[in-house]
């Protein structure tokens, strides 16, 4: 039997400022506060598998969100999860934060990658007066047994022993509004399944993964 390669991520960050930024499309408005343990979107073999936000609160919904975890077997899980999402119209200020755990990425494993565990993860978004602040991104390990290519920094790849490209990993994602309106998303880590295609012969993936994910934008 062959083994399984597993993949955890370690890492404790504290965001103050911009370090993977991506602007959104014109005309895209950012959520006045929004928080869940993130969501996914894969397609295989021509079916859509989605995982709508786990968990989440809104400032224009609900303002606190759990989840008991969300599975498809194959491809991706979250564990249970919460969020919170509050604003203080006086002082102008706003906060959302989402707290996730045991994220399990496992589409990747047939096609000889490594699974992606993260045990347990925040992230938080805080408006102040003066901006926002990404304040949280925090990530625990569950240990890792690994064998695959897969370098970690702000944006990485994971290859397989052959060099085909099977997942782009964005860690701290932002994205800003164009125009840029003072609001402000973050992704504590996007991955993106196959951006140059499979390998011929195997069953074609692609779509995108989101682990923590928050947004807060100027309040009234």
């Amino acid at each position: 039997m062959r083994g399984i390669r597993m993949l955890a991520i370690v890492a404790v960050v504290v965001v103050l400022g911009v370090l993977v930024a991506v602007p959104a499309q014109a005309g895209q408005a950012t959520a006045a506060g929004t928080a869940s343990a993130g969501s996914a979107q894969v397609v295989r073999n021509g079916h859509t598998f989605t995982v709508p936000s786990v968990g989440a609160c809104s400032l224009d919904g609900a303002l606190n969100g759990s989840s008991a975890g969300v599975t498809d077997v194959g491809i991706v899980s979250y564990g249970p999860a919460h969020s919170a999402c509050a604003v203080d119209a006086a002082a102008h200020t706003s906060k959302s934060v989402a707290n996730g755990t045991n994220f399990t990425l496992s589409a990747l494993q047939s096609y000889g990658g490594p699974t992606i565990k993260v045990a347990n993860y925040q992230v938080t978004c805080l408006l102040l007066p003066v901006g926002p602040m990404l304040l949280g991104s925090s990530v625990g390990c569950l240990g890792f047994l690994f064998r695959s290519r897969f370098r970690m920094t702000s944006w990485c790849r994971s290859r397989t022993a052959g060099g085909r490209l099977l997942a782009n990993v964005i860690l701290n994602e932002v994205i800003l509004p164009s125009p840029n309106d003072g609001s402000i998303t973050l992704n504590m880590m996007h991955i993106v399944l196959f951006p140059g295609g499979v390998g011929a012969g195997q069953i074609p993936l692609s779509g995108d993964v989101y682990v923590g994910s928050t947004a807060c934008s100027p309040t009234s």
